[in-house]
């Protein structure tokens, strides 16, 4: 018997590990982060984080809680999520007029002007996101953690040729951490716990680079009007990274019915590397290729010292994951009904830019300016039975996103979480155990008013961001 136990925890251990080579998406929340709670988290809506009874999801969430989960555990999450995101308004170029796109005809090879119009089609995503916990005590003072999660992604797709290409195209940011993580018992109420994260992140972003609308705003040409949406400049980047961060907690149970934890995740470093490349047609290939004064390109002369290579240069992007810090507590009101309570503040502010180079050289650089957020959220478990419990619970999470820097990339607003979920115990396998959610998003229509730096042509959006989510989840729990 204890040869087959082994045998199962190596099974979900392996399961853990083995997320890692599934290709994981984001699961949206505010700005770029993402929850990483397991099944019965998003059944609660976060509420009480990972201080619930024997919950493995401690061993990243808060590590100090496995020093009370009181025999081994695993789990295995799949979390399906469908985003949809719509805009609505007007587009602009840098002279005020209705943006429009002039490209050769391939019949007569004449330069031909047409209005853009699209607002871009549905910007949203479905996406899967696996995520496993493993807990195992060592013995009466230490437990041991291993957990794969995806703490960081934002993803939106828009047409190629719609009416905001200048701003966002495409946008693809994953993250896929494997972490380790010890906690130590002080006494029956009080433990502590630390761990490390390694992560690997990718990102992908495309959008228009109008040429002409960007010489015009130079200086150094004496701000000539050459004419804006001329021809078509696709620029596609593509980078990722490997880092390391780290994470810590503490857990006190003051009475038999109440626990209370702190956790903290540090910030974390995240310099990606990788090509850009530019898809060009032959209006915009000659203004980055063709010597029009002293042997230099319209864009040589517009930015000094910048150099534009339809074939691909380098590229690199500074993407930090911000810190979090998260307060919970948990109240066993009965036998049968738990509920808890979590506030978490996020340092977006430590967010203020996002700056893409290549070899030394500023590209571009794209302010964002994020600000400091919490979210808040209340949830718990009724047990209708010894096998069957119900959950559910309501969150209420802040934007980063200021009006004046937010774009169609991230076009975020305050959202609430509203979760349903459920457990149920198979006797027929025992220590085995389902769980079940659904938690749908309700995200505030927020104002897209922004301008577009110079470099990329200085358009301009008018317009609004409608935003709504809906997120299942299963997951299969096995403890020892």
């Amino acid at each position: 018997m204890k040869h087959n136990k082994q045998q199962v925890l190596a099974f979900f251990a392996l399961a853990v590990l083995g997320g890692l080579t599934v290709a994981a998406c984001p699961v949206q929340a505010g700005g770029f982060m993402t929850p990483t709670a397991n099944t019965a988290g998003w059944g609660r809506a976060f509420g009480g984080g990972s201080l619930f009874r024997n919950d493995p999801s401690a061993a990243f969430n808060n590590p100090a809680a496995m020093a009370f989960i009181d025999r081994p555990v695993s789990q295995f999450t799949l979390n399906y999520a469908n985003i949809d995101i719509k805009y609505k308004g007007s587009a602009y170029d840098y002279a005020g007029n209705p943006a429009s796109i002039t490209v050769l005809d391939p019949d007569t090879g004449l330069p031909t002007s047409t209005p853009r119009t699209g607002d871009g089609g549905q910007g949203g995503f479905e996406a899967w996101a696996p995520t496993g916990f493993t807990v195992v005590p060592i013995n009466e003072r230490f437990a041991f953690g291993l957990s794969q999660v995806v703490p960081m992604g934002a993803r939106t797709t828009w047409d190629e040729d719609w009416k905001g290409r200048d701003f966002a195209v495409d946008t693809k940011i994953e993250t896929v951490g494997l972490t380790g993580s010890l906690s130590f018992k002080v006494n029956d109420q009080f433990s502590i716990g630390g761990g490390g994260i390694l992560q690997h992140t990718t990102g992908f972003v495309s959008q228009n680079v109008d040429l002409y609308a960007a010489a015009a705003q130079s200086p150094d040409l004496g701000y000539t009007p050459f004419p804006a949406g001329q021809g078509l400049a696709l620029m596609r980047v593509k980078v990722d990274n490997t880092s390391l961060g780290w994470f810590a907690g503490m857990a006190w149970k003051p009475t038999s019915r109440d626990t209370l934890g702190l956790n903290y995740h540090a910030k974390i470093k995240n310099k990606l590397e990788g090509k850009y490349n530019i898809y060009a047609d032959a209006l915009s290939r000659d203004v980055m290729t063709t010597p029009v004064l002293d042997g230099k390109t319209l864009v040589e002369l517009a930015y000094p010292g910048l150099h534009l290579y339809p074939g691909g240069a380098n590229a690199s992007a500074q993407l930090d994951i911000p810190a979090n810090a998260s307060l919970d507590w948990v109240h066993q009101f009965s036998d049968r009904l738990t509920l808890g309570v979590s506030a978490t503040w996020t340092q977006w502010s430590s967010f203020k830019a996002l700056t893409l180079k290549s070899d030394g050289s500023t590209l571009v650089s794209i302010p964002y300016n994020y600000k400091n957020t919490w979210m808040y959220a209340l949830g718990g478990d009724y047990k209708l039975t010894d096998d069957f419990t119900l959950r559910s619970g309501v969150a209420f999470d802040q934007t980063p996103t200021p009006n004046s820097t937010r774009d169609p990339r991230i076009p975020d607003g305050d959202r609430i979480f509203a979760s349903l979920g459920f457990g149920y115990n198979i006797r027929a396998v025992p220590g085995l155990s389902i769980d079940g959610a659904y938690s749908r998003q309700f995200v505030e229509t927020v104002k897209l008013k922004t301008k577009n730096v110079d470099r990329l042509g200085a358009a301009s959006l008018d317009g609004k961001a409608q935003l709504k989510g809906e997120v299942l989840s299963l997951g299969a729990t096995y403890a020892f």
